[in-house]
């Protein structure tokens, strides 16, 4: 709607009733110029608002001096009915005010219905360019969130894993409910770099805040690793396995998994202890030491069935392969408890083996400059070997080390000659 003709209108009746009710208490207006100069029809005056108000004022006078005179000639010398005469000034004037009047109307329609027309058709347009925009912005939100993607894979495969886990938060943050999946297709995408990229997202899952996080890469990773034979049964899968039981629940889903994982890999690992081979062993506990901890005690004990089978004499070297004092001890302590255990009355040889040993050990701590620091732990550890005989301590065994394991070497090979003999003679017999 035109509101300036509206104003002006307004304002028309205002100055009417302004000349009608000279009388009355003044008010006042505050009136755009430009509505006045509407009403005239005409030019600004020079004389400013005030000529321009003046100026109305005497054309609406003028114009009620007129309807009034012809009200009153009406009134004074009426026409008969059946008077054609068009002579009157009156009615023409009225006539031409009506004319006038419609003329204004239609005009009035016509620009409402223009002003309609377009403002409906610029509405179109805002709507078609909000449309266009809220586009580009989806675009660019898609792109920035591959790129965001791209960065956070480049830094996980060049285990930039601070820029990693940046970029990981700001796609969780826009929820990006599919990045798991993306990462872990990423990390098997090629079948050479794959353990590189399992090992560093696995430091990555490590520090994420959020334990569901967590949880749900290593839901991804356990089948992929256990379908894989260079990974289900390696330091990779232990590490996982360990890393997993931080998060999982008991009696979970994937407690199952963790346990499956865990349990393939310590069984290869007992077995390749067994056969003295310790190389994967030793390089998880240089690596991971703080999750060594949880296995150290296992991987020292022999199941019962092979304690007799088992090489000691390599067995026993297996400790001083570990890369910390602690972890050293921990393995001479179970393997003692071990001896205890099972070696009531055949202990002579297996301590005599064991003593250089703890030997060697002591030395290497007073490499490492810990020898006060783990000081109390050996004096322990020593002071075991008198609880087999009382006569003879740790300083006994390691005297007599090598005359005490000949000694019983010879024994056992003429016991294995007697063996032999006697299966011979009753071969003869037979």
């Amino acid at each position: 709607m035109d509101h300036r003709r509206v104003w002006c209108c307004l304002l028309s009746c205002i100055a009417m009733a302004v000349l009608c009710s000279a009388s009355s208490a003044a008010c006042t207006l505050q009136v755009p110029e430009t509505m006045i100069t509407h009403l005239l029809q005409a030019d600004q005056p020079a004389g400013g608002c005030a000529a321009a108000w003046d100026s109305l004022l005497s054309r609406l006078e003028q114009l009620r001096h007129n309807l009034t005179g012809c009200s009153e000639r009406e009134t004074t010398n009426p026409a008969p009915p059946d008077d054609t005469r068009t002579s009157d000034p009156c009615q023409p004037l009225l006539d031409e005010l009506q004319r006038k009047a419609n003329q204004t109307l239609l005009q009035l329609d016509k620009e409402m219905a223009d002003r309609a027309l377009y403002e409906r058709i610029e509405l179109a347009k805002v709507a078609r360019d909000q449309d266009r925009i809220h586009q580009a912005i989806e675009t660019m939100r898609t792109e920035l969130r591959n790129h965001r993607q791209q960065l956070l894979l480049l830094h996980l495969d060049s285990a930039d894993l601070q820029q990693a886990l940046r970029h990981y938060q700001l796609l969780v943050a826009q929820g990006d409910r599919s990045l798991p999946q993306q990462i872990v297709r990423f990390v098997y995408a090629a079948p050479r770099h794959e353990n590189r990229r399992l090992e560093n997202l696995l430091d990555l899952v490590r520090q994420l805040p959020a334990r569901q996080d967590q949880r749900t890469l290593y839901q991804l990773l356990q089948p992929e690793i256990m379908k894989r034979p260079t990974q289900n049964q390696s330091t990779l899968a232990m590490l996982t396995a360990l890393e997993m039981g931080r998060v999982v629940e008991e009696n979970g889903e994937l407690k199952k998994q963790q346990d499956a994982m865990y349990q393939l890999v310590l069984k290869r690992w007992l077995f390749l202890r067994l056969a003295g081979q310790y190389r994967e062993i030793v390089q998880f506990a240089t690596k991971h030491p703080r999750l060594f901890r949880q296995i150290g005690v296992k991987i020292a004990t022999i199941h019962p069935k092979y304690w007799w089978k088992i090489s000691f004499s390599q067995f026993v070297t297996y400790p001083n392969l570990l890369p910390l004092p602690e972890q050293r001890l921990e393995a001479f302590r179970t393997i003692m408890k071990q001896l205890k255990q099972r070696n009531g009355k055949f202990f002579a040889d297996h301590l005599a083996k064991l003593a250089p040993q703890i030997e060697l050990c002591e030395q290497f701590l007073r490499q490492q400059k810990k020898e006060l620091e783990w000081k109390d732990e050996l004096v322990k550890l020593k002071g075991q070997f008198a609880d087999f005989d009382r006569r003879k301590d740790y300083a006994y065994y390691l005297k007599n080390s090598k005359a005490l394991i000949k000694k019983y070497a010879d024994a056992a090979k003429q016991n294995k000659h007697r063996q032999a003999g006697r299966s011979g003679g009753l071969a003869g017999r037979r």
